[in-house]
């Protein structure tokens, strides 16, 4: 015990790393599929390490906050901004009365329990899964100008709060969307999943009924030229009877020949064809008869991830897009999957793009620059971010958060933390539109927010340590059943509001759900009870909304509570 001591007297930031391995090895550990995840681990594994008396400087807790508060922003900017139009109206108002019930319910619960201003975003924060709220609360709480005993002692409460609610804020969640809220509905959610696919899919039948992939089945095969309507044919007019396979190589005589459009095919010629899966099978039936060829297989294919900006492509579905675009102007290029903030959307035919979305395309090399240069911008080899943008939008959040407006007398400051929000919204929403500026790939986006928000929830714990046991002891009990209530209640407000006043498809209000109470394990849940992706469509506009409002509710809770 005295070596700890020493190691933690000499370098305290060994805690914190501590805290992170511990936290991230306890919060992967599942008991009946549930684990508590790095977040919640770190906390609480520093706050039984915080007894140790650690210390660490205020500053450390400012900066992951920064870290993780802007990555946030500008991952939900696009989607924050986008959503904002007439097709989304509805999604917007579903996260919007969930989260105003959400503040609602936090006041009225901490006014019953005579929560005082720590307790009450603490359980906010937990019970909602909404870290972010506890680190604008604990900023709101710094300008308080309160003695540093007792501003120690409301950021301690606020950690045990959160820590007491997070649990059931997830679970409970996951419960309610996939066992309780179908029955309330009185829908059977997988034969909804499925009318919904067959509207989106324009009543098309879908090769596994019940499961959608976002990946595109794109395949090669090589076959030998012995169909009469081959023989003697250019490759342009086979391109073009064969819609969306093309040939890519062609063997004559163990010579490789250019598969130029107005090269004739002859009976032996062995040709590389891809595709999709279906095309390339019309085009074998055409061809001739399969055979095993290396060489004739042996073309190089891309795969480029692409940004959509193209104004033409937004707000339009797939079908509408192909068809604009042109068969032929597409020919050699396939797309493998469609992703909105990080999450694959289902590819059926009246599936909407946005601006922002994330399109995997695969094919010729020359041919997939060439398409995604036409969809928007691609993202560049290696994968490299713009630090000086990001750390522009730091400091200009910073400064935004330090300016101060009084109303009454009373000064009225968004706070460090909800202005690199708003930074990181608009700095996010400026990159999709002028993608040449801010490159931040989404593992380096990950990382960002991951380290920001798992360190920052450290050091709080570990500050708030030594007052946590006298915490828990004063409110235990109280604050799981408080919690409950809390997650609960926006939840059923959230699901009849939007069944019976928005008028929300079923499975598209239980992604919607899941957005407006940011848990995205419980999207998972939601996808495992429908046996779909299309849950995804109710999601990313809510997700991206909830996670702006229930950040500023922080000071708000904190102004509005005794």
């Amino acid at each position: 015990m005295d070596l700890i001591h020493h190691i933690l007297k000499a370098a305290p930031e060994t805690a914190l790393f501590v805290s992170l391995f511990l936290g991230y090895a306890v919060g992967h550990i599942k008991v009946k599929g549930f684990s508590l995840g790095g977040v919640a681990g770190s906390l609480i594994v520093a706050l039984i390490i915080g007894q140790l008396g650690v210390s660490l400087p205020d500053a450390l807790k400012a900066v992951c906050f920064a870290l993780f508060i802007y990555s946030i922003g500008f991952s939900s900017g696009p989607e924050f901004f986008g959503g904002l139009n007439r097709s989304s109206i509805k999604l917007v108002a579903s996260s919007v009365v969930q989260c105003v019930t959400a503040l609602i319910a936090v006041l009225v619960i901490a006014h019953l329990c005579s929560f005082n201003k720590g307790y009450a975003a603490g359980i906010g924060a937990g019970a909602l899964t909404e870290t972010a709220m506890m680190g604008t609360a604990g900023d709101a709480l710094s300008r308080l100008g309160l003695p540093a005993d007792e501003l120690a002692r409301l950021n301690s409460q606020m950690a045990v709060g959160f820590a007491m609610t997070y649990v059931f804020g997830t679970v409970g969640v996951i419960i309610f969307m996939r066992s309780i809220a179908p029955r309330l509905m009185g829908v059977d959610v997988k034969k909804a999943a499925r009318e919904l696919e067959a509207e989106l899919s324009q009543g098309g039948k879908i090769s596994r009924p019940g499961y959608i992939t976002p990946f595109v089945p794109v395949v090669s095969r090589a076959f030998q030229v012995a169909g009469e309507n081959a023989v003697n044919r250019t490759v342009a007019d086979l391109t073009q009877k064969f819609e969306r396979a093309s040939i890519e190589r062609i063997l004559r005589n163990d010579t490789v020949i250019e598969p130029k459009p107005d090269a004739v095919l002859q009976t032996g010629d062995i040709v590389g064809v891809s595709g999709l899966f279906k095309s390339v099978v019309t085009a074998g039936e055409c061809l001739g008869p399969e055979v095993e060829s290396k060489e004739a297989l042996s073309f190089s294919m891309e795969i480029s991830r692409a940004v959509i900006t193209n104004k033409n492509m937004v707000g339009k579905p797939l079908l509408q897009i192909r068809d604009q675009f042109g068969v032929k102007n597409l020919e050699g290029v396939y797309l493998v999957s469609l992703k909105r903030q990080g999450l694959p959307l289902p590819i059926m035919p009246n599936t909407i793009v946005r601006r922002g979305d994330v399109c995997e395309l695969a094919g010729r090399p020359s041919e997939v620059e060439r398409v995604a240069n036409l969809v928007g911008r691609a993202e560049p080899p290696g994968g490299k971010s713009d630090l000086a943008y990001h750390a522009l939008g730091i400091v200009a959040g910073i400064l935004i958060g330090l300016l101060s407006v009084e109303v009454s007398g009373i000064p009225v400051t968004l706070g460090v933390g909800g202005g690199v929000l708003v930074s990181g919204l608009c700095f996010g929403w400026f990159h999709v539109r002028y993608p040449v500026f801010g490159a931040l790939p989404q593992p380096a986006q990950w990382i960002l927010s991951e380290f920001g928000l798992s360190a920052f929830a450290a050091v709080i714990g570990l500050s708030a340590g030594p007052k946590a046991v006298a915490a828990i002891q004063e409110q235990g009990v109280t604050l799981l059943v408080a919690g409950a209530v809390l997650t609960i209640v926006p939840l059923i407000v959230a699901l009849y509001f939007g069944r019976f006043v928005l008028k929300l498809h079923p499975v598209v209000l239980l992604g919607a759900m899941s957005g407006g109470q940011t848990v995205a394990a419980s999207l998972n849940a939601v996808n495992e009870a429908t046996d779909s992706m299309t849950p995804v469509l109710g999601f990313t506009v809510t997700y991206a909304i909830s996670n702006v409002l229930l950040a500023v509710w922080g000071p708000v809770v904190v102004a509005l509570t005794k």
